[in-house]
Protein backbone atom coordinates (compact mmCIF):
# COMPACT_ATOMS: atom_id res chain seq x y z
CA UNK A 1 0.00 0.00 0.00
CA UNK A 2 1.35 3.47 -1.23
CA UNK A 3 2.06 5.79 2.05
CA UNK A 4 0.84 9.11 1.98
CA UNK A 5 4.28 10.25 3.60
CA UNK A 6 7.30 11.06 1.87
CA UNK A 7 10.24 8.82 2.65
CA UNK A 8 13.30 10.96 4.22
CA UNK A 9 16.05 8.71 3.78
CA UNK A 10 18.82 10.49 5.75
CA UNK A 11 22.39 8.65 4.72
CA UNK A 12 25.44 9.38 6.68
CA UNK A 13 28.89 8.93 6.27
CA UNK A 14 30.49 7.03 9.38
CA UNK A 15 33.10 9.79 11.17
CA UNK A 16 37.04 9.78 11.45
CA UNK A 17 38.88 6.32 12.09
CA UNK A 18 41.77 5.27 13.40
CA UNK A 19 43.40 4.29 10.06
CA UNK A 20 45.83 7.12 8.87
CA UNK A 21 44.63 9.73 6.16
CA UNK A 22 44.89 8.73 2.77
CA UNK A 23 44.32 4.60 3.19
CA UNK A 24 41.91 2.59 1.05
CA UNK A 25 40.75 0.49 3.90
CA UNK A 26 37.15 -0.70 1.83
CA UNK A 27 35.99 -3.25 3.92
CA UNK A 28 38.90 -3.74 6.43
CA UNK A 29 37.21 -3.33 9.86
CA UNK A 30 38.51 0.12 10.92
CA UNK A 31 37.39 1.49 14.27
CA UNK A 32 36.20 4.95 14.96
CA UNK A 33 38.91 7.20 16.56
CA UNK A 34 38.53 8.60 20.00
CA UNK A 35 37.01 11.60 18.15
CA UNK A 36 34.76 9.83 15.85
CA UNK A 37 33.34 8.11 18.52
CA UNK A 38 32.63 11.53 20.57
CA UNK A 39 31.52 13.10 17.30
CA UNK A 40 29.10 10.12 16.45
CA UNK A 41 27.39 10.82 20.53
CA UNK A 42 26.78 13.90 19.51
CA UNK A 43 25.19 13.62 16.39
CA UNK A 44 23.36 10.74 17.88
CA UNK A 45 22.04 12.61 20.72
CA UNK A 46 20.36 14.99 18.51
CA UNK A 47 18.74 12.24 16.08
CA UNK A 48 17.47 10.43 18.90
CA UNK A 49 14.66 13.50 18.84
CA UNK A 50 13.67 13.10 15.32
CA UNK A 51 10.95 10.62 14.86
CA UNK A 52 12.77 7.91 13.54
CA UNK A 53 11.17 4.57 12.26
CA UNK A 54 14.02 2.53 11.31
CA UNK A 55 17.68 2.77 11.56
CA UNK A 56 19.79 0.39 8.94
CA UNK A 57 23.53 0.02 9.24
CA UNK A 58 26.78 -1.19 7.64
CA UNK A 59 28.40 -4.51 9.62
CA UNK A 60 31.54 -2.76 9.62
CA UNK A 61 32.17 -1.08 13.51
CA UNK A 62 32.92 2.72 12.26
CA UNK A 63 29.11 2.47 10.77
CA UNK A 64 27.78 0.17 13.19
CA UNK A 65 29.12 2.33 16.32
CA UNK A 66 26.96 5.09 15.43
CA UNK A 67 23.52 2.64 14.29
CA UNK A 68 23.71 0.69 17.42
CA UNK A 69 23.28 4.17 19.87
CA UNK A 70 20.73 5.29 17.41
CA UNK A 71 18.47 2.22 17.63
CA UNK A 72 18.63 1.82 21.49
CA UNK A 73 18.23 5.36 22.53
CA UNK A 74 14.97 5.54 20.04
CA UNK A 75 14.01 1.90 20.25
CA UNK A 76 13.71 2.23 15.91
CA UNK A 77 14.82 -1.30 14.98
CA UNK A 78 18.17 -1.76 13.89
CA UNK A 79 18.51 -3.75 10.09
CA UNK A 80 22.64 -4.77 9.87
CA UNK A 81 23.85 -5.39 6.40
CA UNK A 82 27.18 -6.21 4.56
CA UNK A 83 25.20 -4.70 1.61
CA UNK A 84 25.77 -1.21 2.63
CA UNK A 85 29.85 -1.59 3.14
CA UNK A 86 32.13 0.35 1.53
CA UNK A 87 33.59 -0.60 -1.60
CA UNK A 88 36.03 -3.58 -1.85
CA UNK A 89 39.37 -2.28 -3.00
CA UNK A 90 41.03 -5.69 -3.76
CA UNK A 91 44.30 -6.07 -4.18
CA UNK A 92 45.15 -2.18 -3.23
CA UNK A 93 43.51 -2.37 0.47
CA UNK A 94 45.63 -0.59 3.21
CA UNK A 95 47.84 0.72 0.59
CA UNK A 96 48.99 4.32 1.13
CA UNK A 97 48.05 7.36 -1.72
CA UNK A 98 51.99 7.25 -2.05
CA UNK A 99 51.93 3.74 -2.69
CA UNK A 100 48.53 3.73 -4.46
CA UNK A 101 49.77 6.44 -6.81
CA UNK A 102 53.00 4.11 -7.96
CA UNK A 103 50.37 1.88 -9.34
CA UNK A 104 49.68 3.43 -12.87
CA UNK A 105 46.14 1.49 -13.41
CA UNK A 106 45.68 3.59 -9.89
CA UNK A 107 46.12 6.76 -11.37
CA UNK A 108 44.42 5.73 -14.67
CA UNK A 109 41.02 4.86 -12.43
CA UNK A 110 41.35 8.68 -11.07
CA UNK A 111 40.28 10.04 -15.08
CA UNK A 112 38.40 6.86 -16.01
CA UNK A 113 37.15 5.29 -12.90
CA UNK A 114 34.01 3.72 -14.94
CA UNK A 115 37.05 1.83 -16.59
CA UNK A 116 39.16 0.61 -13.73
CA UNK A 117 38.58 -1.82 -10.97
CA UNK A 118 40.96 -2.64 -8.27
CA UNK A 119 42.27 -5.94 -8.85
CA UNK A 120 40.17 -8.45 -7.15
CA UNK A 121 37.84 -6.26 -5.95
CA UNK A 122 34.60 -4.64 -7.04
CA UNK A 123 34.18 -2.40 -9.98
CA UNK A 124 31.64 0.92 -9.89
CA UNK A 125 29.20 -0.81 -12.31
CA UNK A 126 28.77 -3.11 -9.16
CA UNK A 127 29.02 -0.96 -6.42
CA UNK A 128 26.46 1.00 -8.05
CA UNK A 129 24.07 -1.93 -8.60
CA UNK A 130 24.84 -3.08 -4.86
CA UNK A 131 23.89 0.49 -3.56
CA UNK A 132 20.30 0.19 -5.61
CA UNK A 133 19.84 -2.77 -5.07
CA UNK A 134 19.97 -1.47 -0.99
CA UNK A 135 17.90 1.75 -1.63
CA UNK A 136 14.99 -0.52 -3.01
CA UNK A 137 14.71 -2.98 -0.11
CA UNK A 138 14.35 0.20 2.10
CA UNK A 139 12.38 1.99 -0.06
CA UNK A 140 10.06 -1.44 0.23
CA UNK A 141 10.01 -2.09 3.40
CA UNK A 142 9.50 1.46 4.20
CA UNK A 143 7.13 3.48 1.83
CA UNK A 144 7.47 6.61 4.08
CA UNK A 145 8.90 8.44 7.39
CA UNK A 146 12.30 8.83 8.31
CA UNK A 147 14.77 6.18 7.80
CA UNK A 148 18.42 6.37 9.08
CA UNK A 149 21.55 5.22 7.46
CA UNK A 150 25.17 4.58 8.30
CA UNK A 151 27.51 4.14 5.59
CA UNK A 152 30.53 5.02 4.16
CA UNK A 153 32.06 7.52 1.46
CA UNK A 154 32.21 5.55 -1.64
CA UNK A 155 28.63 3.92 -1.00
CA UNK A 156 27.31 6.89 -0.48
CA UNK A 157 28.75 8.32 -3.78
CA UNK A 158 26.57 5.40 -5.68
CA UNK A 159 23.81 5.27 -4.35
CA UNK A 160 23.41 9.36 -4.54
CA UNK A 161 24.50 8.84 -8.24
CA UNK A 162 22.39 6.29 -8.87
CA UNK A 163 18.89 8.35 -7.57
CA UNK A 164 20.37 11.68 -9.74
CA UNK A 165 20.94 9.77 -12.73
CA UNK A 166 24.98 10.61 -12.89
CA UNK A 167 27.47 8.53 -14.69
CA UNK A 168 30.12 6.75 -12.75
CA UNK A 169 32.70 8.71 -14.88
CA UNK A 170 30.93 11.41 -12.20
CA UNK A 171 31.71 9.28 -9.14
CA UNK A 172 34.84 11.23 -7.64
CA UNK A 173 32.93 14.56 -8.25
CA UNK A 174 30.72 14.05 -5.13
CA UNK A 175 32.30 14.76 -2.41
CA UNK A 176 31.73 12.71 1.17
CA UNK A 177 33.30 14.27 4.49
CA UNK A 178 33.63 11.97 7.34
CA UNK A 179 30.04 12.82 9.47
CA UNK A 180 28.28 13.92 5.76
CA UNK A 181 24.87 13.91 6.24
CA UNK A 182 23.00 13.74 3.28
CA UNK A 183 18.96 13.59 2.82
CA UNK A 184 16.84 12.54 0.30
CA UNK A 185 13.32 12.86 -0.28
CA UNK A 186 11.14 10.21 -2.04
CA UNK A 187 7.48 11.72 -2.68
CA UNK A 188 4.18 9.72 -3.28
CA UNK A 189 4.78 11.19 -6.96
CA UNK A 190 7.00 13.46 -8.29
CA UNK A 191 10.59 13.03 -9.00
CA UNK A 192 13.23 12.29 -5.88
CA UNK A 193 14.87 15.47 -3.88
CA UNK A 194 18.33 15.82 -2.90
CA UNK A 195 17.40 17.72 -0.20
CA UNK A 196 21.18 17.88 1.41
CA UNK A 197 24.56 16.64 0.20
CA UNK A 198 27.72 16.35 2.28
CA UNK A 199 26.26 18.36 5.12
CA UNK A 200 27.49 18.79 8.30
CA UNK A 201 26.94 16.92 11.08
CA UNK A 202 26.16 20.00 13.20
CA UNK A 203 23.00 21.04 10.66
CA UNK A 204 19.63 21.81 12.25
CA UNK A 205 18.14 18.33 11.07
CA UNK A 206 15.06 19.17 12.70
CA UNK A 207 13.78 21.68 9.87
CA UNK A 208 14.60 19.48 7.10
CA UNK A 209 12.19 16.72 8.93
CA UNK A 210 9.97 18.93 10.03
CA UNK A 211 9.75 20.65 6.43
CA UNK A 212 9.66 17.36 3.76
CA UNK A 213 8.00 15.31 6.12
CA UNK A 214 4.96 17.82 6.96
CA UNK A 215 3.90 18.03 3.42
CA UNK A 216 6.14 19.88 1.12
CA UNK A 217 5.36 19.73 -2.60
CA UNK A 218 7.47 17.54 -4.79
CA UNK A 219 9.51 18.78 -7.60
CA UNK A 220 8.08 18.32 -10.72
CA UNK A 221 9.44 17.53 -14.51
CA UNK A 222 9.00 20.45 -16.94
Amino acid sequence: MKSSRPLLFLLLRHEETESPRGVLYGQRDVPLSSRGRRRTEKLVERLSRLPVEAVYSSDLSRALYGAELLSRRTGAPLFVTPLLREIDFGEWTGLSLSELLEIPEFAQRLATPEKISPPGGESLSQLFARASRMLDLIRRKHPGGLVVTFAHGGFNRALVSSVLGLSPRRFFTLEQHPGALNLLVFFPEGVPLLALFNAPAEIDLAHWVEYYGGGAEPPRSN
